[in-house]
């Protein structure tokens, strides 16, 4: 879930680690657009933490 005030007020049991933040999101796109051209991805898998497997 991303770190919202509507998503933090209804899964409010949840612990911080559940959430990813959309800082932490904008980071991460602004990384894959400014990626070297020798080394291309276009695979990029964002997921919280505290996620369990």
């Amino acid at each position: 879930m991303i770190d919202t005030p509507r998503m933090r007020a209804r899964l409010s049991d949840k612990p911080d680690d559940f959430f990813i933040k959309p800082a932490a999101i904008a980071d991460e796109l602004f990384h894959l657009y400014g990626q070297d051209r020798s080394a291309w991805s276009f695979l990029s898998e964002l997921r919280p933490f505290g996620e369990n497997w």
